[in-house]
């Protein structure tokens, strides 16, 4: 990190010791010597505050970090899409075996449990989604692609031009498909019973 080094190099310049820029920057001696030696990272508050100290910006404190600061937000963003594909498929699965079990004991106090874990488990696809769109992420094959450290430039590149209404049509066949493969295990197992 840079900023580390940068904040040892202008506090020297100005003759300041940790513990003057500690007060001035209203932290402890212990978080200047922190950030100097790349121990924890200031938030943007202190940066402000130490540029301002300095007569600089807080673009050039930390302009050799912006890749570093630049991959731990993807990483960040990668967990999160990881964290909301799982609780979908968790979700989604566990509302599936409620309702089916509900609805082949007629038990309705239990499917409309299994129909608030179903809605739950929409939140978290549409979260899904969401991160798909923000990273122009279009399948989820390039999801695992994408949450398995792929860049998105070789995700482009793999993708094959698609029309946004075949994307669509074959969203919504897939999805009536699958409802009408639910319904009729359902219907199956309530005639077994």
């Amino acid at each position: 990190m840079e900023v580390g080094k940068t904040i040892r190099d202008l506090r020297a310049e100005a003759g300041m010791s940790q513990e003057e820029l500690a007060g001035k920057a209203f932290v402890s001696r212990q978080t200047i010597s922190n950030w100097e030696n790349d121990k924890s990272y200031p938030d943007v508050q202190s940066l402000g505050l130490i540029a301002g100290l300095f007569g600089t910006s807080i673009d050039a404190l930390a302009k050799g970090d912006l890749p570093m600061i630049d991959a731990r937000i993807a990483e960040e963003d990668v967990r999160e899409l990881k964290r909301n594909a799982a609780l979908y498929g968790v979700l989604l699965a566990v509302s599936l075996v409620v309702m089916v079990v509900a609805f082949a004991q007629d038990n309705w106090l239990a499917l409309a449990t299994g129909a608030l874990v179903y809605a739950l488990s929409l939140y978290f696809a549409f979260l899904v989604e969401r991160g798909k769109r923000k990273y122009e992420v279009q399948t989820y094959r390039e999801i695992r692609a994408f949450c398995g450290g792929a860049s998105l430039d070789e995700i482009k590149a793999r993708r094959a031009p698609e029309r946004l209404c075949a994307s669509v049509m074959r969203k919504v066949l897939v999805g009536g498909c699958a409802g009408a493969a639910v319904g009729l295990v359902t219907a199956g197992i309530v005639r077994l019973l």
